[in-house]
C-alpha cells in the first residue's frame, strides 16, 4: 500500500516536467521507502532505466549496470556488457540526447564503494553533456553520511551538479495511521509510538489487533523482525556497534547530557561526542535545545527513532522474559504498567506534528521560526519547568502546548500551569496561544476556563486525526 509522499512526488514530477537535464539526489535512512517512492514516480513514464547497485565487486556492478541500461536480464551471461563504467554511463547520456529518460542509480554508495571513480566519471559527463541531455538522473542512497558528504558535500566531485535533493523522512503519526488502518486513533498512536514511521516497520503490524497482541506477536521475540532490527541496523551503519549500543542504552536510562553519558558508559567525553554525532546522522539520536535558548550548556540528547526507544526502554527491560519465550506475559505487563507513560512521551511529538500540519495549511496562522520544546527553572515555584510544545513565530508569536496521555480528562489546573509556564518561555511575545492536547478530553471546568481566557485551544487525540470526539 502506497500512502503519503505527496510533497516528494511533486518535487520529482516538477523536475521531470522541465525536459532538461536534472540530477536529483534522494537519500534517507534504510527501510524508509525511497525505492518505493521512485518506482511510484517512474510508473507509467515512457523511458526509465532503474539500476540497483549492490555491495559487491566492481565487475558485478558493471554487469548489472550494463543489463539495466540495455534492458536485459543480467542473469543471461551470453549478453554483452560494457567494458568500463565510463563507456556504460556515456552511452546513457548519449541515448538521452533526443528523448526524456529517467535513469535511477539506487544505493549509489554501493556503486561508489566498488568503483570509487564513478563520481568523477559522472562529473565529467554532466559537465560535457548537460546542455544537450534530456536525462533525469536520480542518485539514491541509504548511507546518509555518504550521501551528505560524498555526493552533496563541497569536497565531492558532484558538488554543485545537483538540481534538486530530497531527504526522505519516516512517516509522521498521521501518514502512519493510514498504514495501520483499521486501527482506531488510540491504537494508531500506541503502535506508532512503538515502531515509528518507517514503512517497513509499520507493515509488520496488524492494525486490526490490539496493541498487546502486536507486542506479543509482532514486536517481542528473538525470531521477530522488529525485535532484532535495532541491532541489525546498527551493525549495517556503524563500526563497533557494541559501543554505540552502550551510548543508546545510557540515553534510554535518562542520561541526556554528554557528561552523563560518559559517566554512565565509562567512555571518554570526546568518544561520546563522536558516537552521538554518528547516531544523529543515522537518525537514532537527536540533539535538542530549549526553544529560544542558544546556550550550549542546555543541549540535551534523546532517542528519536521510536523502534529504538521502545526496544531499549521497554523490550530490554524484560529481555530475560523475552529470551525465555514469554512474549505474551511480557506484552501484558508492558500494557498494564509501562505503556501509558511511554506513549505519553511520544504523544508530545504527535502534537508537534499536528501543529506543523496546521501551520502549513494556514489553520493555525503562524509561520514558525523555531519549533520544539522548552525547559528551564520556574523561579516562583523553585522547580524544573517544561513546556511540551513550543513555537516561536516569525512575528514573535508564541504557541505553548501541554500534552496529556492519561485516562482521565485534563483539568483546569493543567491549563493554569501551562499559562504560567508560557510566560517563562517568552515574556515579550507579541501574542500567546495555548494548546492543551488530551487523549481523554477535558473537564467542564477546564472548558469554561479555556473560554474565559480566550487564547486557548483544546484538542483531543480524535480531533487531531479528523475524528470528532464522541460524547
Amino acid at each position: 500500500m502506497f500512502v503519503g509522499r505527496s510533497r516528494e512526488l511533486t518535487v520529482l514530477e516538477e523536475a521531470y516536467a522541465t525536459d532538461v537535464f536534472q540530477m536529483v539526489v534522494v537519500y534517507g535512512r534504510r527501510r524508509v521507502g525511497k525505492s518505493t517512492l521512485l518506482r511510484r514516480f517512474a510508473a507509467g513514464k515512457p523511458d526509465v532505466r532503474f539500476f540497483q547497485a549492490r555491495e559487491t565487486i566492481a565487475a558485478e556492478n558493471l554487469r548489472a549496470l550494463s543489463a539495466a541500461i540495455l534492458g536485459q536480464d543480467e542473469m543471461d551471461q551470453s549478453l554483452p556488457s560494457y567494458p568500463t563504467f565510463e563507456a556504460a554511463l556515456e552511452h546513457v547520456f548519449k541515448y538521452a540526447e533526443d528523448r526524456r529518460l529517467i535513469f535511477v542509480i539506487d544505493e549509489y554508495p554501493y556503486l561508489a564503494q566498488s568503483y570509487p571513480g564513478v563520481s568523477s566519471v559522472l562529473q565529467n559527463l554532466i559537465d560535457r553533456c548537460k546542455d544537450s541531455s534530456h536525462m533525469m538522473l536520480v542518485l539514491c542512497g541509504s548511507s546518509m553520511s555518504f550521501m551528505e558528504h560524498q555526493v552533496l558535500g563541497s569536497k565531492s566531485p558532484l558538488y554543485g551538479r545537483r538540481t534538486a535533493q530530497l531527504k526522505v523522512q519516516p512517516f509522521d503519526a498521521f501518514d502512519s495511521a493510514a498504514m495501520l488502518a483499521p486501527a482506531d486513533v488510540v491504537r494508531s498512536i500506541e503502535l506508532y509510538s512503538l515502531v515509528g514511521g518507517v514503512p517497513l516497520y509499520l507493515e509488520q503490524l496488524d492494525g486490526s489487533k490490539s496493541t498487546e497482541w502486536n507486542l506479543a506477536n509482532r514486536i517481542l521475540g528473538l525470531s521477530r523482525y522488529l525485535y532484532v532490527e535495532p541491532e541489525n541496523y546498527l551493525s549495517q551503519e556503524v563500526r563497533s556497534p557494541a559501543l554505540y549500543n552502550a551510548v543508546i542504552s545510557a540515553v534510554a536510562r535518562g542520561c541526556t547530557r554528554p557528561v552523563e553519558i560518559a559517566n554512565d558508559t565509562g567512555l571518554s567525553s570526546s568518544a561520546v561526542a563522536g558516537y552521538l554525532k554518528s547516531l544523529e546522522e543515522i537518525g537514532v539520536i537527536e540533539r535538542m535545545a530549549p526553544v529560544g535558548d542558544s546556550n550550549r550548556k542546555h543541549i540535551r540528547y534523546r532517542i528519536c527513532d521510536w523502534l529504538f526507544l521502545s526496544h531499549y526502554s521497554l523490550a530490554m527491560r524484560y529481555a530475560l522474559l523475552v529470551e525465555r519465550g514469554m512474549e505474551r506475559q511480557t506484552a501484558e505487563r508492558i500494557v498494564q504498567y509501562d505503556l501509558n507513560t511511554y506513549v505519553g512521551h511520544v504523544f508530545e511529538d504527535v502534537c508537534w506534528q499536528w501543529l506543523l500540519r496546521q501551520m502549513a495549511s494556514g489553520d493555525v496562522p503562524v509561520l514558525p521560526r523555531e519549533v520544539g520544546r522548552w525547559w528551564g527553572t520556574d523561579p516562583m515555584r523553585h522547580e524544573r519547568a517544561d513546556v511540551d510544545v513550543a513555537v516561536i513565530g516569525l512575528d514573535n508569536e508564541l504557541i505553548a502546548g501541554e500534552c496529556k496521555w492519561e485516562t482521565k480528562p485534563a483539568s483546569s489546573d493543567v491549563l493554569g500551569l501551562l499559562a504560567s509556564r508560557a510566560e517563562l518561555v517568552r515574556k515579550d511575545a507579541a501574542s500567546t496561544t495555548l494548546f492543551l492536547f488530551s487523549k481523554s478530553g477535558f473537564t467542564e471546568e477546564c472548558r469554561s476556563d479555556a473560554a474565559r481566557r480566550g487564547n486557548v485551544q483544546l484538542v483531543t487525540a480524535e480531533e487531531m486525526f479528523g475524528q470528532p470526539r464522541s460524547s
